[in-house]
């Protein structure tokens, strides 16, 4: 089965979701995730979201809520932060039920440097945190998903980092590979690609594809020979992976740089 094709609607950022939502599915996309962060989406609002469930259900469009990561962190040392952020986490849980999304993408935890001093501790807090969230995540139908980051602070930088979360865990928390983040830390490294990917394989629930490095927090495009060989990379893992794979999202700016997204993938035969 072939993977479905969705877009991020940080494309239309910052103007409101739900323009976002008809112009993905005028443009042909089935999927839509939703980057949850003011004031393209307005959580405090029953009306904003009864809107984004009607446009939702009006175009047809499946969805998952991709959580922004700039100002959680499950796994902080700080108690007052920590528990902010899983008060939020629990909060988009709910928003999702509602607007009935299939999924949830977050950042699920940095270790910065107090985290890292007490990182037995960090991770042991952040698993007993994140275990009742996914535990009704899954009562729901919803499924959480990790996204990797490139980043050496992060709890998922590698995408094999998603499984000793989930033996901590003891239940279904899956990945969202972002094949950009992936690549900063493939190109830096050796790694074996084949021996990754089988790794994750049965984890792997969406690719985040984009033609920007840092698409979240510095988006920008290689140059040349780099651009070639990062986009070589990308369709390497989405052909390797698409046959077990539900969702390939494109990150993009604008509706120009989608139909370029798409365009690459049709022209390689990935999708």
């Amino acid at each position: 089965m072939m993977p479905v094709l969705g877009v991020s609607s940080i494309f239309l950022y910052p103007k409101s979701v739900t323009k976002a939502i008809k112009l993905a599915a005028e443009m042909g996309f089935r999927h839509i995730n939703i980057f949850v962060f003011p004031p393209h989406f307005k959580e405090d609002s029953e009306d904003f979201i009864k809107k984004v469930r009607n446009a939702l259900f009006d175009y047809g469009l499946e969805c998952s809520l991709r959580i922004q990561g700039y100002t959680i962190n499950p796994a902080a040392t700080n108690p007052n932060l920590r528990k902010k952020s899983i008060e939020e986490i629990k909060n988009w849980l709910t928003v999702a039920e509602s607007i009935g999304c299939s999924s949830i993408i977050m950042r699920v935890g940095m270790f910065f440097f107090s985290e890292k001093v007490f990182r037995d501790k960090a991770f042991r807090t952040l698993v007993e945190g994140l275990n009742p969230i996914v535990e009704e995540a899954n009562s729901k139908g919803i499924k959480v998903l990790a996204e990797n980051y490139p980043y050496p602070f992060d709890v998922v930088t590698l995408p094999s980092g998603i499984i000793e979360l989930a033996r901590a865990l003891k239940r279904k928390v899956y990945l969202a590979l972002n094949i950009a983040h992936f690549y900063d830390i493939y190109r830096m490294r050796r790694i074996d690609l084949n021996a990754e990917l089988n790794l994750v394989r049965s984890y792997v629930q969406a690719l985040y594809f984009s033609e920007f490095m840092n698409p979240w927090d510095y988006p920008h495009k290689l140059n040349g020979e780099q651009y070639k060989s990062y986009l070589n990379f990308a369709i390497d893992i989405i052909e390797k992976l698409k046959s077990s794979v539900g969702t390939v999202l494109i990150i993009g700016y604008s509706q120009d740089d989608l139909e370029r997204a798409r365009k690459i993938l049709k022209a390689s035969s990935a999708l």
